[in-house]
């Protein structure tokens, strides 16, 4: 690469965007030719133009202009950019935000965390569900697999916790879910809520 062109790729500026939204704009639905506008935007914007003109926008990206005018209609309705009015110099004037894809993608990842967390809690009561059943020798009922549903999604008992009482129902040979229930209340009642507090209060309790 000659100096002449190597100083027109260095005087020709970068443009920053975050991998967040390169991995996750086609979640969103905006699809190529939308992220290729929404970059351009974020060129101009970078450079402190907020509203540059479709023209050159069409220039830049080898799009017409009508083109231009829909695809940002369409990230408008998409909630990925906003056309605001602002006050500069006391004099009003139109800007591109484009702040709103970040919004977007954070309810998106919110809403992955809670499937993912919906996942495990489905996966994790699965395996509760075998574990009483191999301890109590027999099938649960569905009234049981109901109630043990009730403790987690009710009573807000952890798995952890139930798991605990299955033990000490094993160990007391009492093999039924009221039995269960009986320790888990003394438990509430007691502010006891994982392993570590109920080991503490046996320290105490001195057993």
């Amino acid at each position: 690469m000659n100096d002449e062109l190597f100083n027109v790729f260095i005087n020709g500026g970068n443009t920053s965007i975050s991998n967040i939204i390169l991995k996750n704009y086609h979640r969103l639905g905006m699809t190529e030719k939308d992220l290729i506008v929404y970059l351009a935007l974020l060129m101009y914007a970078q450079k402190g133009n907020t509203f540059p003109m479709a023209k050159d926008l069409a220039s830049d990206t080898g799009m017409d202009e009508a083109s231009i005018y829909e695809i940002i209609q369409g990230m408008i309705k998409l909630g990925i950019i906003e056309l605001k009015t602002v006050m500069d110099h006391h004099q009003q004037r139109d800007i591109y935000s484009l702040t709103p894809i970040y919004h977007r993608i954070k309810n998106l990842l919110d809403q992955d965390s809670r499937s993912s967390q919906q996942n495990k809690l489905m996966s994790e009561t699965e395996e509760l569900f075998k574990k009483v059943e191999v301890e109590f020798g027999r099938p649960l009922s569905p009234i049981e697999q109901e109630q043990i549903h009730q403790w987690i999604e009710d009573d807000h008992y952890s798995i952890e916790l139930i798991d605990l009482s299955l033990r000490e129902a094993v160990l007391n040979q009492a093999y039924s879910l009221k039995y269960m229930d009986r320790i888990l209340i003394s438990w509430e009642k007691s502010n006891i809520k994982s392993a570590e507090q109920l080991q503490d209060r046996r320290k105490k309790l001195g057993y």
